[in-house]
Parts: C-alpha cells; structure tokens; sequence
C-alpha cells in the first residue's frame, strides 16, 4: 500500500513531499531519522533545495545510470546496488535517472543531532557529499532499516530510536567534514542510577518505552546514556527491556491467572506473534509450550 512521503524538499519556495505517493511503499520515523522505501519510474526532478541531511541508497540488483547537474554540467555515475548518495541540508538538487530506480530514502533532521549530543551544534554540522559511494557499514544500516519497514521486529520504539541513533552518530563520526568525531563515554551509571531506570523500566512495561524517556529518569542525553549503560549492564537498552518482559511474562505463565494475550499486553506487546517469536527465542519454546510445561 503507497504511502505519502513525509521527506520534503523546497521547490520554488514551496515544501513538497519529495516523491509522488505512488512511489512510497514504506515510512517509518525513527523519532528525527525517516526512512522510506521508494520506487521512481525514470525521469528527473526539476532544481530544488534539499531539506534535511539527505541520503538515497541503491536497492535491487542492477546498477542505475544516474546524473546530477553541477553548475550547468551533467555529471554521470552508475549507482550500484548498496551505493548511496549523500547531500547537506540546505544543498541544491537537480537528479534525473535513465531507469526505474528503487532506493532507500533516509533524510536526517540537523537538530536531531542537538537532540541525542546537547553539546553539538547542528548548524555547524556538514556532511561531505557522496556520489555513488559504497560503504559495507552502510549496507549493514541498510538491511537493518529494511526488516524494520517490512517485518517490524517488535522491538518497538526504544530498538527504533536506538537504531536510528546508531546510523545519525555513523554518519557524523565518518563523513562530517572538519574529521568531527564522537568520543564514547568510558563510565558506567552509579548504582541508584540503575536502580531508578530498574524501577522505572518494571513500572511502565506495559508501554511503548522511548531511548528519551529513559535517558531522562537519570538526567543525561541518549547518546550517553545508550552507552554507559551497556557499559554497566552488558545489553543495550532495548535488550535490556525485552529480557524484563520476557522474564515478566514467564512469572505470570506460571500463576495462570490470565490469558497470554492478557499477559502480551500487560508487558507491551500488542500483537500476539511478536510476543510468541520473542518468547520462543529467549526461551526455546513458544509461550503456550511453557504454558502447558508448567
């Protein structure tokens, strides 16, 4: 089912979304990083201006004759698969392609980056542009994008921000210009730190909980606190939410006091095979297997 594009471009001083809705098989925010599955019959966009940090990474398994005009030039590459082109917020765009070209559509918001590393500022950020660039990193992001747009995993929104965080500090740390990189903390939360994300995490399993809102029960920004918290507890965060879930639901397998839909939903499960694929790789068996073993 096509969806509207909620990337955007500036086309004679009017926002517009940056592919016809025909085009958008898949959308998904991962709160600041919007990735977005796209299929374009060949043509060419007029000249406009690129909102966002832009990138458009090559899928299918042919190579793409691709142009761009640079000062009243075309310049042609061959976009293979796995290739991705990259331009700055604010850069002026003038693409065409002489096939039907599939691609991911990854667009970066600049304060995103003031958002998970405070001290950052984005209007100070620059990327290096790429044409046609490949990188076994960005493959891997990509793939990972990928199963979340058509499988979602059902980790939720704290895998999702987690994710989209990991792919926004990548970029930074390899193609910002001036060599800008990001030093990962070393230290580790203080034990009443973990305990109130503990607390916090065993109160609110029921809902959809977001890297932010944990970064803020011990007051640091998500970057950090993604870090110094696997520093402490060996998991990410997400991991470490799943596991509590999982154990949560396992304790209350064995009162039998409610159904296993009711117990899904009562740790943040909504839908009843995420629930049973995650159980059933964390333990060996599906939820009902338990159920009847105990």
């Amino acid at each position: 089912m096509s969806k509207s594009s909620k990337i955007s471009l500036l086309k004679n001083g009017e926002i517009i979304p940056s592919a016809p809705k025909s085009s958008v098989n898949n959308s998904l925010d991962f709160n600041g990083v919007i990735v977005e599955h796209h299929f374009l019959q060949k043509g060419e966009l007029p000249e406009h201006t690129i909102i966002d940090h832009r990138l458009a990474i090559t899928l299918g398994n042919n190579s793409i004759p691709f142009e761009h005009r640079e000062k009243g030039i075309w310049k042609p590459i061959s976009l293979h698969p796995g290739s991705f082109n990259m331009q700055n917020h604010g850069d002026i765009g003038v693409p065409r392609w002489m096939e039907d070209y599939q691609f991911l559509a990854i667009a970066i918001k600049p304060q995103y980056y003031e958002q998970i590393l405070p001290n950052t500022n984005y209007r100070e950020l620059e990327f290096m542009t790429q044409r046609g660039t490949i990188d076994k990193n960005v493959i891997l992001f990509t793939k990972l994008f990928q199963n979340e747009l058509l499988k979602n995993s059902g980790y939720g929104k704290l895998y999702r921000d987690t994710l989209g965080m990991a792919f926004a500090t990548f970029l930074l740390n390899q193609y910002s210009t001036g060599g800008k990189k990001i030093k990962n903390p070393t230290g580790k939360l203080f034990g009443i730190q973990t305990k109130n994300i503990l607390d916090y995490v065993m109160s609110n399993l029921y809902q959809d909980l977001s890297l932010q809102s944990l970064s803020e029960v011990v007051h640091q920004s998500p970057y950090h606190f993604a870090k110094v918290f696997k520093n402490t507890t060996g998991l990410s965060p997400h991991q470490f939410v799943l596991k509590l879930r999982l154990e949560k639901a396992s304790e209350l397998i064995r009162l039998k006091k409610i159904s296993l839909t009711e117990i899904a939903h009562s740790i943040g499960f909504y839908d009843q095979s995420h629930f049973t694929n995650n159980f059933k790789r964390f333990y060996g068996v599906t939820p009902r297997q338990f159920y009847k073993s105990v």
